[in-house]
């Protein structure tokens, strides 16, 4: 279910709201964004995102990238890998197959 209200700059996504990142077995609850679309070249379909700022995520991956991680919504639970971290502290994270949330 994605959580946003009207005029949100999230209005974009496709899911917008609570997770847990499960991260070398630690779980850590965030918000992420996600957005999804299908790769016309090799048909897959992908889905990429940012993890809001989240002290604990921090904590748990340091300066780390590219770490695996397994994204879990209330409708499913995805592998995904986490990515750099920006200017705000904010990570990105990427999937591929089938999405954590439901495509409409």
């Amino acid at each position: 279910m994605t959580e946003r209200g009207g005029g949100s700059p999230h209005d974009g996504a496709d899911y917008y709201g609570t997770a847990t990142l499960v991260v070398r077995g630690v779980e850590v609850p965030v918000r992420v964004e996600l957005r999804g679309y299908p790769e016309p070249t090799d048909g897959v379909y992908r889905w990429v995102g940012r993890v809001e700022a989240n002290a604990a995520l921090t904590e748990v991956l340091g300066d780390e990238q590219r770490t695996p991680c397994v994204v879990r919504t209330e409708t499913a639970a995805k592998p995904a890998v986490v990515g750099d971290r920006d200017l705000w502290n904010r990570y990105r994270i990427m999937g591929k197959s089938t999405p954590p949330y439901p495509i409409h």
